[in-house]
């Protein structure tokens, strides 16, 4: 590793709490993404081929998204009442349309440094804890309703986040 990259990472790590290894794999997906991008606008127009796209590149999402740094902490008010082996990590935007955003915004600034990517995927991929009750409300509503975004479908649904609208608003 360079000397410059050792210096970010230790800046990065300090102000974000990813450690060396969640931080590497946040370079390499920044970096797969990148190269991605020419195919994200080459399909963008195309509905079909767009959500294929999605899709199969959502998954490096999931991994990134395992790390504490892009939980919010925050809970629904069931999830609060239930016991921690009852609960799921949520996805407030799905990942496949999470992802959507992220290249959006990559398309927008294709210069943009590693630090902004992943404040972009924390933005668009986070997550919230729910009660398996209500993940299950949320995925079947989500199957009938496929433009909702989770956090539009909580609504719908009675789920009730607290914080999570300040999230949204940001």
């Amino acid at each position: 590793m360079s000397n410059n990259f050792t210096i970010f990472v230790v800046q990065i790590t300090k102000t974000m709490g990813l450690n060396q290894n969640q931080l590497f794999n946040a370079q390499e997906t920044f970096e797969d993404f990148k190269v991605l991008l020419i195919r994200y606008k080459q399909v963008k127009d195309d509905e079909i081929k767009l959500k294929s796209f999605f899709v199969r590149n959502r998954n490096p999402l999931w991994d990134l998204t395992n790390a504490k740094f892009y939980k919010t902490g925050l809970l629904s008010e069931e999830a609060k009442k239930v016991d921690k082996k009852d609960l799921v990590n949520d996805h407030y935007i799905q990942r496949s349309k999470g992802l959507k955003f992220v290249f959006s915004e990559l398309e927008k600034n294709p210069n943009m440094d590693l630090e902004s990517f992943i404040n972009l995927v924390r933005k668009y991929t986070s997550t919230v804890k729910l009660s398996k009750e209500e993940h299950s409300k949320v995925t079947a509503f989500a199957k009938k309703n496929p433009t909702y975004l989770n956090y539009e479908t909580y609504v719908a649904c009675g789920i009730k986040v607290e914080g999570l609208s300040d999230i949204i608003l940001k």
